[in-house]
């Protein structure tokens, strides 16, 4: 079914997914910053001196673990640096619910001062006239204008095609985000080696379904699972040179879109024979975080996909009942020529931010509070917290204290989620990422980012109002059509070989135009 554009209305392409950036785990910046680096030093202006006050209507998409309150730490915090407090409004957990509430506040007319987004979103918004135009404010903003100045990267990934900025920005600091994490004590215990080739993954996942590698004497091992649906399978899909990363690629200068092009056909026969002999997750398309985490936590599943900091996570909550478990971190698997790369990364900016409502009575007010975020001042508060409560100056540098980095049940990401360091603006430092994992994690995380390749960057593209017509006239149905068929032809459901009829159908759904606008859209941020 067609979605159109209603009059003074704006839609949302389906297939946008929200993502949650600023949450619990390591970040990683994209694109031509080098991982680990941390050149570019803030402005020193950071003083915010408000006449009184403020209180603001804040919407954002709810995380179960922090849901935020003024009198989480590090809201009160940041209260009292800028003087802005909140009435939080919170969305949905689920991302296309968030959508849903989004568009419909849009068009209710009782904007929010503040919402958190998708870029695309908020671009969208800004154009229509909801959304503050940031870029006036700029000589306003020192602190971020210097952030924009120092990365051309940043200011090509923020900016739309005609130069506008509508949203704030979370500056990001490593390269590397998803993945594969494996029980390495199972496979010490079944004699096995670290899976480099998918041959070899193949191997250890039979091996950890009907080995009994968790020692109970059943054979109730799921080898592989995820709490990240289709997503959660993207290892086992780029070593054929496709991506879930990215729906449409470019090869040689060209968009093409990733579904139809031949080389997931063969990604989703290994899939469908891993999904045929119980190898993965048989659920993984219903999966929620808690599922996932409990079966990893007891022991029923020895691998998953997800972020570098997992790894401590599950060491942490694993040993408190097998002090053995040594959950471990693998590249990323080598395809049939031998090479290895990965496209799951972040990039210059999130592709999250947050926006300023265009009739708020608090413009000059926020204004100030945003830039405050992106001063030195600023941004060792959001990454490290409250000085002599989370972190202390150790030789000039900052440290967190054990209360972030020794609480007995949660990885210390989660413990500064919690604290409340959420749903703000950010220019991520790399001592936040390195000190809030461990060593092994830092180094392996550092090690992988050899490995990562720019993504088409579709969460910075901007469209005309011609083109988002063709995109929510024809893409919402190509991508509902695409990942039925993806879940299908793993499943079983749709033969393998009718991978061809798969992507005829969906040329005459009207693909060509759809890439043909991506085409023009990328063509024009190159020349941002």
């Amino acid at each position: 079914m067609s979605i159109r554009t209603k009059k003074r209305t704006w839609m949302v392409p389906a297939a946008l997914s929200m993502t949650a950036l600023i949450g619990i785990l390591a970040g990683c910046s994209g694109e031509k910053e080098a991982a680990g680096s941390s050149s570019t030093q803030p402005s020193e202006s950071s003083a915010v001196t408000p006449n009184k006050p403020v209180t603001v209507r804040f919407m954002v998409q709810n995380d179960p673990g922090a849901p935020m309150n003024n009198d989480m730490p590090w809201v009160k915090e940041f209260t009292k640096h800028t003087g802005v407090q909140f009435d939080w409004i919170a969305g949905p957990e689920n991302a296309d619910q968030y959508k849903e509430k989004f568009n419909l506040t849009i068009a209710s007319g009782d904007v929010p001062d503040l919402m958190e987004s998708p870029g695309d979103m908020l671009n969208k918004g800004g154009e229509a006239g909801t959304f503050l135009s940031i870029d006036k404010y700029l000589d306003k903003m020192p602190n971020l204008k210097k952030l924009l100045d120092s990365n051309p990267a940043y200011a090509r990934a923020l900016k739309t095609d005609g130069g506008k900025i509508y949203y704030l920005p979370h500056f990001l600091a490593v390269k590397t985000n998803n993945t594969f994490l494996l029980r390495q004590d199972w496979l010490d215990k079944l004699s096995l080696k670290q899976p480099q080739t998918m041959d070899e993954m193949y191997n250890v996942l039979k091996a950890f379904k009907e080995q009994d590698p968790n020692g109970n004497g059943k054979a109730d091992e799921i080898p592989f699972t995820t709490r990240n649906k289709k997503a959660g399978l993207n290892g086992f899909i780029e070593p054929f040179g496709v991506s879930l990363d990215e729906d449409f690629i470019v090869e040689n200068g060209k968009v093409g879109f990733t579904y139809t092009n031949p080389k997931l056909k063969s990604a989703l026969a290994y899939l469908n024979k891993l999904y045929k002999e119980k190898l993965i997750d048989n659920e993984y398309g219903t999966n929620d975080t808690k599922i996932w985490d409990q079966r990893l936590s007891t022991q029923v599943s020895g691998m998953t996909w997800d972020v570098f900091a997992r790894q401590d996570y599950f060491n942490k909550s694993i040993q408190q009942v097998n002090k053995d478990v040594n959950m471990s971190i693998i590249n990323p698997l080598k395809s049939a020529d031998g090479k290895q790369y990965t496209k799951n990364q972040q990039l210059p900016i999130a592709t999250t931010g947050i926006a300023i409502s265009a009739k708020s009575k608090n413009i000059d007010q926020l204004i100030k509070w945003a830039d405050w975020f992106y001063s030195q001042e600023g941004q060792l508060s959001y990454n490290f917290g409250i000085e002599g409560d989370t972190y202390t100056m150790v030789n000039g540098q900052p440290q967190y204290t054990d209360k972030v980095v020794k609480d007995p049940k949660l990885a210390a990401g989660s413990v500064i989620k919690a604290l409340g360091r959420l749903h703000f603006v950010s220019k991520l430092d790399i001592r936040y990422e390195n000190a809030s994992q461990s060593a092994d994690v830092v180094k392996k995380r550092d090690d992988a980012a050899k490995f990562v390749t720019d993504r088409f960057p579709k969460e910075y593209l901007s469209y005309t109002p011609e083109e988002r017509e063709i995109i929510n006239a024809k893409y919402t149905e190509i991508s509902t059509f695409k990942d039925e068929m993806f879940d299908k032809f793993i499943y079983g459901n749709e033969p393998i070989d009718k991978f061809d009829d798969f992507v005829a159908k969906i040329n005459k759904m009207g693909l060509d135009d759809v890439t043909k606008v991506q085409q023009a859209a990328y063509d024009r941020y190159l020349k941002r």
